[in-house]
């Protein structure tokens, strides 16, 4: 098989088509993700997949490697053709992809992330952002209903996010059971974000609501262990709100990478527990 490379393109993100998919450099990275997939459908048709503390579920796809490896453009390839072909015939031999339908948000950079930005306020405002587009288009299959409905769980998120983000001692202050009710809204941010996912597929993609078809939205992230100031913070994001059941999670990154950064996280945190000499990762 020959090996054509662009001068100048080396670096450059290239989406492939799933046609090729077989013939691939990555075709073992393709096949390993689409077998990733099925286990995260199987797992979330089961009743432990929609406990709150379902800690052995994993909906994350990882692809790993170092930088110029081309684990960006597997990921964007393959996540294209999970949403827009997987009838191809490259995923004939897995027919769980037949009960699903899939979004994609657009991809998450982290690199790109402000100070105070969490990965789950990025998601939520890509989220709002493709509402808000449909709510522009003319041609908008949105139902009045669908709007409110969705304009509600949007509402009742942020209302999460911002008791969850709030100075305890402004927690605190009010009458006894509005600050309950506050507390409940906290604690409850992944029902709450689990169902905006639900109604968000359904309104803004169409998908069906039966139980025979499994939605799920993917949201790819790249180059996530670029952003090293704040990839302890966003593992936790990932881990406290995305492993949902209606959701995949792709990611690209250079493991090591970002072991190094949860190491310096962890390091920062418990310096005068952790003698100098200690090695905390292998």
């Amino acid at each position: 098989m020959a090996i054509t490379i662009n001068i100048s393109d080396e670096y450059k993100i290239k989406k492939e088509n799933v046609g090729v998919f077989e013939t691939s450099l990555f075709k073992e990275v393709y096949t390993k993700a689409t077998k990733a997939v099925v286990e995260i459908i199987s797992y979330s048709n089961t009743e432990d997949s929609k406990s709150i503390s379902a800690n052995d579920y994993n909906n994350v796809i990882a692809f790993a490697g170092e930088r110029g490896t081309g684990k960006s453009s597997s990921m964007i390839s393959f996540v294209d053709a999970l949403v827009n072909e997987k009838n191809k015939s490259f995923f004939n031999n897995y027919k769980e992809l037949k009960l699903i339908n899939c979004a994609s948000l657009d991809i998450v950079d982290p690199s790109l992330f402000r100070d105070k930005d969490t990965l789950l306020e990025i998601v939520i405002s890509k989220m709002f952002a493709k509402f808000q587009y449909e709510l522009k288009q003319k041609d908008s299959n949105l139902s009045e209903d669908d709007k409110r409905e969705l304009i509600k769980r949007f509402q009742k998120v942020f209302d999460n996010l911002k008791t969850l983000n709030s100075e305890k001692s402004s927690v605190y202050s009010g009458e006894t059971i509005e600050l309950l009710s506050a507390l409940a809204y906290g604690t409850n941010l992944k029902i709450t974000f689990n169902k905006l996912v639900k109604k968000y597929l359904e309104c803004i993609y169409g998908f069906s609501k039966t139980k025979e078809t499994k939605n799920f939205l993917i949201v790819p992230i790249d180059d996530f262990d670029l952003n090293i100031s704040n990839a302890y913070e966003m593992l936790e994001d990932l881990r406290q709100f995305l492993i949902q059941d209606n959701i995949i999670v792709c990611v690209a990154c250079k493991v090591e990478q970002l072991n190094d950064a949860v190491e310096q996280k962890i390091r920062k945190e418990f310096k005068v527990m952790i003698h100098k000499d200690m090695k905390l990762l292998s």
